[in-house]
């Protein structure tokens, strides 16, 4: 299957344990969003830091959710907020309802992204285990302020959610990202796991700050 031009039918069959794909909303919902501003990267941290740091996220996975809530707060404090770290998320949606998650979070205004993506992770139990969990992700994205037009693009919109599913499937291609939290440091060093702040520490190290 060709990375970059992923067939529908394959798509389709990789998350079909959720049946809420829609085909009816791409000409009107064109006009609502974007294709290459949903995929722009969001960055928290200066630009110009010496120590970019990727992490590749699913928003149903525990071990993402414990690294933000747990982890992500020491990093931000030492590194991100003193200028020395640039934080990128990209998507590895593990399942349908983690694509559909990191959807609305990226129809979400920018500024609100993080804030948005921490809510995720520290409410994760609660909407990803509930009995109807899609609509638990709506009433958290009418709580963000999203508009409804754009939380049923999230959940339905075909060409969304094959856009964001192609940044897994590269992601897998460039890095060889097979599991979640996985960490792209600088282009040079890679981890995987739930790791320590310390054990990011010792990486950190290695790179002139």
């Amino acid at each position: 299957m060709n990375l970059n031009k992923i067939k529908r039918r394959d798509f389709v069959k990789t998350f079909s344990f959720l049946p809420f794909i829609g085909f009816g909303l791409s000409s009107r919902a064109s006009k609502i969003f974007n294709i290459e501003e949903i995929l722009e990267p969001r960055y928290l941290g200066r630009l110009d830091a010496p120590i970019k740091f990727i992490e590749f996220v699913s928003m149903t996975c525990s071990h993402c959710a414990d690294f933000h809530i747990n982890t992500l707060p020491e990093i931000k404090k030492k590194y991100i907020d003193s200028g020395k770290l640039r934080l990128e998320l990209r998507d590895f949606p593990l399942d349908g309802l983690a694509l559909r998650a990191s959807a609305m979070a990226r129809l979400i205004d920018t500024n609100k992204y993080y804030k948005f993506v921490d809510m995720l992770f520290k409410k994760q139990k609660k909407w990803s285990r509930s009995e109807n969990p899609i609509n638990e992700l709506k009433k958290l994205g009418r709580l963000a302020g999203l508009e409804k037009t754009k939380i049923d693009i999230a959940i339905d919109e075909i060409s969304v959610l094959e856009a964001i599913f192609r940044m897994r499937q590269q992601a897998e291609k460039k890095y060889n990202i097979q599991s979640t939290p996985s960490f792209v440091i600088n282009e040079q060093y890679f981890l995987s796991g739930n790791l320590s702040v310390e054990k990011f520490e010792e990486t950190f190290k290695k790179i002139s700050v």
